[in-house]
């Protein structure tokens, strides 16, 4: 190795002529003793800041000289420089902490070593490239010993490198501690739909980095089997006839099933349809998120989310709850609009499904039979209406054996049929991203209401019981800049979300009639809008969706019954007797319930806590049916 040059500095000893040599790579540590040597008349003197030489007459030309050797030299020297410094520094600091506790006697103390006999005086040696030096130096008998070691530290100081704090690193430690535990846990839930996330919880699951495939699927087993104790679900591998023919055969789905209605399009992305691709469609950054979806189509959409459930199993004999994929509100179009002359025949209609139960009879008779269908689901995709038999409509579907035993998810429920429950309606939105979706509920939040109430609907002249009319009646006597109307004879309210949402995110309060039947998707349009609906039925909401809204029905909603409006109340009179902070709060309410209304369009997560209506649906129909497994067996 190349030894370092050497440079003659413009100092000189005390009582000798020659100047001092030092090699280029002494440390500012080799010089501190001479800081009180009579500077030559060149300048040459010791800063007690920096603990560098310097010369007051050349500092730009050794600045300019300095840069290039850095730029020369690179990082690799640097670095050498650097964990030079440390290691010097170190010997350093341990040494005057082994002189402070009294672990080593100074030479020339004479005394035992501790603190307090201490001269002020400390030694050591410094090697530096393979050379040697020896250097002292006295302090003032007044100094502190926690000024020598601060006097002493900064001896360490080299062309901008110091010693890291240990504070540093503490703090640096807890950081990633903390980034750690970032990592491992969960988002807990809105609090009232406020959007501040003001806690986290641990996750249920941990993520596992591991080297290999087999690492990953034994700890992705390991993982399900804590998650997924209890709610694992089989879903039967129907034929095909049973479901995705049914949009698969484009012949079928274009004029086969309605010859009047091409629903190819309605199947699209998993049945949330086609997507509005045109900003003009929708104003707003919305687009992307917003769905042309058929409110009939959950069918599709529990079949194509269920396959990629995290606790879905293969083996039947591991399952806690088993899922028939069959499509019976499709199947029905057929009987229901398309041959009418089936309705006058009987057997037709009371054979609807038959099909369906055979094949479970010869091919899951074993699971089928084992709790007589009481630990199956399947999802009806229309109301309860179509799937009994009435004079002029209907079908025989709840008449097939074990069928009234399979818990069923409706839209809409028949309120005194225990195996039947309600879920809500696909809305047009489907957020892509928790964040697209927090991004929404904070527009909801923002809008401003300029309506006291809204009402989107058409007539029903031939509905005796209707109220529409006396609701449209109102509307225009309340005025412009009280009650909004969407007229739904005039526009396709059921596949134009734009001027539905326009309208109730502008509104305090929605008026939500029943329609063909007791229940209607407006009302799940209106909640996730901010709207406050008001009901004129409890068939409407209060008695059908137990699991997703609120048990206690005056924190959401009003309610106004239909003899009521029809003996004369006046439904703006009512709503202005509501408080600003009345209606406040009960907004704060339904921001809260948005997650668990809409159905999202990215995976599923079981760990997550604002689950989605899908997940809140399936999590409830398994408690169901596990709860009934342990009411038999206690039983039994």
């Amino acid at each position: 190795m190349r030894r370092p040059e050497k440079r003659t500095l413009g100092l000189r000893k005390e009582g000798k002529d020659e100047p001092i040599v030092w090699p280029t790579t002494a440390s500012s540590l080799d010089l501190y003793k001479h800081k009180d040597t009579e500077r030559p008349e060149d300048g040459w003197r010791f800063d007690e800041e920096t603990a560098l030489v310097t010369n007051e007459g050349k500092k730009s030309l050794k600045k300019e000289r300095r840069k290039r050797r850095e730029r020369r030299t690179g990082t690799i020297q640097a670095r050498r420089q650097a964990d030079d410094l440390a290691s010097r520094a170190m010997f350093h600091i341990n040494n005057v902490v082994e002189r402070l506790e009294g672990r080593i006697q100074c030479p020339e103390s004479g005394g035992s070593g501790s603190p307090g006999s201490l001269r002020r005086t400390a030694q050591r040696t410094v090697g530096t490239r393979g050379e040697c030096d020896t250097c002292r130096f006295q302090h003032s008998e007044d100094d502190s010993e926690s000024e020598a070691v601060i006097r002493r530290f900064r001896l360490v100081i080299r062309r901008g490198y110091r010693m890291a704090s240990p504070k540093l690193y503490l703090w640096l430690s807890l950081l990633a501690i903390a980034f750690v535990i970032l990592l491992c846990t969960g988002f807990d839930s809105m609090d009232n739909g406020i959007l501040t996330l003001e806690s986290l919880k641990p996750a249920a699951m941990i993520v596992n980095y591991a080297i290999n495939s087999r690492e990953v699927e034994e700890t992705h087993d390991r993982l399900a089997d804590h998650v997924c104790n209890g709610k694992r679900i089989y879903m039967y591998e129907l034929p095909s006839r049973f479901n995705v023919d049914f949009y698969l055969n484009k012949t079928m789905c274009r004029v086969g099933l309605m010859a009047w209605l091409d629903l190819c399009g309605r199947f699209e992305h998993g049945g949330y349809g086609l997507r509005y691709l045109n900003e003009s469609q929708y104003e707003g950054q919305w687009d992307q998120d917003w769905y042309d979806t058929d409110s009939y189509m959950l069918e599709v959409i529990f079949h194509h989310r269920l396959q990629t459930y995290p606790c879905r199993t293969m083996d039947p004999h591991e399952a806690d709850a088993f899922f028939i994929p069959y499509y019976p509100g499709i199947d029905a179009l057929l009987l229901l609009y398309e041959k009418p002359d089936l309705h006058d025949t009987w057997d037709k209609r009371m054979a609807f499904g038959s099909e369906l139960v055979n094949w479970m009879e010869d091919n899951a008779h074993e699971f089928w039979h084992k709790y007589q269908g009481r630990d199956h689901f399947m999802m009806l995709g229309r109301t309860c209406w179509d799937f009994r038999m009435l004079p002029h409509w209907g079908t025989g579907w709840v008449y097939q054996p074990y069928i009234s035993n399979v818990t069923q998810l409706l839209m809409e429920r028949e309120p005194t049929t225990d195996n039947e429950l309600g879920i809500p309606y696909p809305t047009s939105f489907h957020p892509s991203s928790q964040e697209r979706l927090w991004s929404w509920i904070l527009e909801v939040q923002r809008s401003e209401r300029e309506y006291l109430m809204t009402y989107v609907g058409a007539p029903r002249p031939w509905l005796d019981w209707s109220v529409r009319g006396i609701l449209s009646n109102q509307c225009k006597q309340a005025g412009n800049q009280t009650c909004q109307q969407v007229d739904c004879s005039v526009i396709i309210c059921s596949h134009n979300p734009i001027a539905i949402y326009k309208a109730f995110i502008k509104s305090d309060f929605c008026l939500q009639p029943r329609g063909d039947s007791s229940t209607r998707r407006s009302t799940f349009d209106c909640l996730i809008s901010g709207a406050i609906p008001v009901f004129f039925h409890p068939d409407s909401a209060y008695t059908q969706y137990q699991w997703h809204l609120p048990e206690d029905p005056s924190t959401y909603s009003v309610y106004i019954s239909e003899d009521d409006l029809k003996a004369g109340v006046t439904i703006a009179k009512v709503l202005k007797g509501y408080s600003p902070d009345r209606i406040r709060q009960m907004r704060k309410t339904i921001v809260s319930l948005i997650p668990q209304l809409i159905y999202n369009n990215y995976s599923n997560d079981i760990r997550g806590t604002a689950k989605d209506a899908f997940e809140l649906s399936i999590e409830k129909v398994v408690e169901r049916i596990t709860d009934y497994k342990k009411s038999m067996r206690l039983t039994g």
